[in-house]
């Protein structure tokens, strides 16, 4: 029985794999480490996207100037076409994502729950 729960696992992630989304985000993602300018640029802003994000999630107060930092670096990088569709493609898969961990929550609500 635990077998097929983890094969059940697996089903469910070859499935995430074959969404458009992800397809459509990893051949975008091919395609830019062709530039490498515009993938540096992508993977620099991502970096430090992740910094403010962990910051937040710690409770720490992002600063005006580190949030006007992040605003004139996503304009910046929204303006090249390529670096935009992976951002908007990244939206989509953590609409996916947030789905899966709603139904999932929903799922173990009354194991928590007392």
């Amino acid at each position: 029985m635990l077998m097929n729960f983890y094969d059940n696992i697996n089903n469910l992630v070859a499935a995430f794999k074959k969404t458009p989304e992800y397809t459509e985000y990893m051949q975008l993602k091919e395609n830019l480490k062709s530039n490498e300018k515009t993938y540096e640029m992508l993977k620099n802003f991502k970096e430090k996207q992740s910094e403010v994000q962990i910051s937040y999630i710690n409770g720490q107060e992002v600063s005006k100037e580190k949030q006007e930092e992040m605003e004139n670096l996503y304009s910046i990088v929204a303006q090249n076409s390529d670096c935009r569709r992976i951002l908007e493609c990244e939206m989509k898969i953590n609409i996916i994502l947030a789905d899966l961990q709603k139904s999932m929550g929903e799922a173990i609500e009354e194991l928590v729950k007392f």
